[in-house]
């Protein structure tokens, strides 16, 4: 039976000339592996654009429990964003998160407070000016980790204090183990973890820094989600963001 759903394309795969694979964090599934059928070079070729990293996409979803993919039809872009498609600095950092949330999220069942986050953030982000959403990856990590359960605990956090990375808290001992983030990482991302959208550049932080926090933030997810990857956009903004 088809019903509306809602949804953020996270990433999509060529399947053919006529068909793709597109992975969508729904609002009522989580996520979910769509068919997408592909337009030709007529009028309805604009379709395609649906498949851009995080469009926000309203559709017909028929669910069928026992298919490995879904079917969907009457696809159309429900908030067109104004600024990410043109704005290089804020498309590749779109390329960052959509690669991010689709290893983040696989799995991931209906969560409503996390897609309630997630369509904010983004429009957030969309409409934010320039100088104002440098950290905004980087807190967007860690709202998503937070809505997974996986977000460690800034209360905790007192000056000199390192993140564990495998336990996952702030302590007052550095590890007898490699995954842990130094001191002035530590107390970086505790300023982000408790500032929100509209106070995290009050955490000052270089283009080294940043790429710093990102690894860190990687080797956090793949310490607490199996299979969970090295991402390879990290590379794509130490180059954009030197």
């Amino acid at each position: 039976m088809w019903q509306l759903e809602y949804g953020i394309l996270t990433s999509s795969v060529r399947h053919n000339d006529k068909t793709c694979v597109a992975r969508i964090f729904t609002r009522s599934h989580g996520m979910v592996p769509f068919v997408f059928y592909l337009a030709g070079n007529g009028k309805n070729a604009g379709r395609n654009t649906l498949l851009q990293p995080l469009t926000q996409i309203e559709f017909q979803a028929d669910y069928l429990p026992s298919a490995t993919l879904q079917h969907m039809k009457d696809a159309k872009n429900l908030r067109p964003y104004r600024d990410i498609p043109t704005n290089p600095g804020k498309s590749a950092v779109s390329l960052f998160l959509s690669e991010f949330l689709t290893h983040a999220l696989n799995g991931e069942q209906y969560n409503p407070g996390m897609f309630k986050y997630l369509t904010g953030a983004l429009e957030w982000f969309d409409s934010a000016p320039e100088g104002q959403y440098s950290n905004f990856h980087i807190a967007f990590m860690l709202g998503t980790a937070a809505h997974l359960g996986i977000c460690p605990n800034s209360s905790d956090y007192k000056s000199g204090y390192v993140l564990d990375l495998r336990e996952g808290c702030f302590t007052t001992r550095q590890p007898a183990y490699d995954e842990y983030a130094d001191p002035e990482i530590s107390y970086k991302l505790a300023m982000i973890m408790n500032s929100g959208f509209d106070g995290m550049q009050d955490a000052p932080l270089t283009g080294q820094q940043r790429v710093a926090i990102l690894k860190v933030l990687n080797t956090y997810f793949r310490l607490h989600i199996p299979s969970f990857p090295v991402l390879k956009s990290i590379e794509i903004l130490e180059t954009v963001f030197g």
